[in-house]
């Protein structure tokens, strides 16, 4: 068990981490002398039985080992480990071997001289316990494994509560994508409330290829949200396949899903990127922004380039101006977000169709409410009959109706006589 965590700790690429012993040593001549996930393929035992005190004391620590690939890794594997068969048909969840590791050193330190399976089984669980809660994920993960390796309850043995504390799911969709050298590629990051409260998850991602960076829209979500994630492959990234671990981190529990990203050369022909600045802007209900969309050759010759833009949410308008340029000139994505727009953040694609390629950026729009940015102000409604004396806000100002009128635009040109501009928010 400590030798597997020692070479997760050590993550040498000469000997990755698993859950085999001697494989590079090859004591005997016929490879590794232990195998964790399934001990019975090298002779010794997976589930525990009356006969094992007797076993010889190599092999009968074939069910301990099994039990600890079970509580980091479960039954149906993962990560590249392999699948491992349960003595009694369960399946087990996997809560990492760090905190397995965690779990038995502090189960080791509540040893006594009476060290038997029935004795490791009452400190394993005693210790998730008392490092993770009765109602933790880990303190049930604990028992299922012993159970799954035949070691049977013990009377008086901590207990872990039936009803599951806080707790969330973490997928990406799609699984994996292709990007080329100077572009980025897009996934969808969901969540969802598996038990208990719903509780904010912080979003990373870890294991990117060498010029490869992530960014994550918006970088927490509560659970039961969902964020985009976006890698991007600069013009010297390095190019094949690999496996990048999402990670959502909460109060509570602590999930990954992976995600294979593929970077691809740049093909010799005629190629474009597309970009935006900024990429990003924070908007009250009733204001407009505004954004450079900027077009590169990066191969070949220039071509036409399509522009349009998608993802606006109910109540937000955006254009592309002009929606047709060759690549190497810029455009302009206009933004209005109407009085009636939902709070949230939003994500628009950009994208650019050319005769041989298409290309996309994304610009986060923030929406912001309280009647347009003016406090407790309402923000002006073309459907709306004032009268004299009426304050709304439009456009980032306070306005004070003069006259009565339905459909005239504070700010408007042919509006002076309708509203007085009281200033800024």
């Amino acid at each position: 068990m400590f030798g597997a965590l020692t070479e997760a700790y050590a993550n040498n690429p000469n000997d990755p981490p698993d859950y085999l012993v001697g494989e590079e040593v090859n004591l005997v001549g016929q490879g590794p002398i232990r195998n964790m996930y399934n001990p019975q393929a090298l002779g010794d035992p997976n589930c525990y039985s009356s006969a094992i005190p007797n076993t010889e004391v190599h092999a009968a620590a074939g069910p301990n080992n099994h039990w600890f690939y079970l509580t980091a890794i479960g039954s149906a594997g993962g990560g590249g480990n392999p699948a491992s068969p349960t003595c009694n048909g369960s399946t087990v969840t996997g809560i990492g071997i760090q905190k397995a590791g965690q779990i038995y050193m502090a189960a080791l330190n509540l040893k006594t001289s009476s060290w038997r399976y029935v004795n490791v089984r009452t400190a394993t669980l005693r210790a998730a316990v008392n490092l993770f809660g009765a109602s933790s994920a880990e303190c049930r993960t604990v028992k299922a494994a012993w159970d799954a390796v035949s070691v049977p309850a013990q009377s008086g043995e901590a207990q872990c509560s039936i009803a599951p504390g806080n707790d969330f799911s973490l997928t990406v969709s799609p699984g994996s994508g292709t990007v080329q050298r100077g572009s980025s590629v897009s996934t969808t990051v969901s969540t969802a409330t598996t038990s208990g409260s719903a509780q904010t998850v912080s979003l990373t991602a870890s294991g990117l290829p060498s010029g490869v960076t992530a960014s994550f829209s918006p970088s927490s979500v509560t659970s039961g949200g969902s964020s985009t994630l976006t890698l991007t492959a600069s013009a010297s990234a390095a190019t094949g396949s690999a496996a990048v671990t999402v990670t959502g981190t909460g109060p509570n529990a602590t999930h990954t899903a992976t995600y294979t990203v593929t970077v691809t050369t740049v093909p010799g022909g005629d190629d474009f990127a597309v970009s935006l600045s900024p990429a990003s802007a924070t908007v009250a209900a009733g204001g407009s922004t505004s954004a450079s969309v900027g077009t590169t050759t990066t191969s070949g010759s220039a071509q036409t380039v399509n522009l349009s833009v998608t993802g606006a949410p109910t109540g937000v308008t955006a254009s592309v101006s002009p929606s047709s340029v060759t690549s190497g000139a810029g455009a302009t994505l206009s933004v209005a977000v109407g009085a009636s727009a939902a709070p949230g953040t939003y994500t628009l694609t950009v994208t650019g169709a050319g005769s041989s390629a298409t290309r996309t950026a994304t610009f986060t729009l923030t929406v912001t409410g309280g009647g347009g940015g003016c406090g407790s102000l309402p923000a002006w409604s073309s459907t709306t009959a004032y009268v004299p004396d009426d304050l709304v806000s439009h456009n980032g100002r306070r306005w004070k109706a003069t006259w009565w009128s339905t459909g005239a635009e504070p700010g408007a040109p042919g509006s002076w006589a309708v509203w007085s501009d009281q200033g800024a928010c």
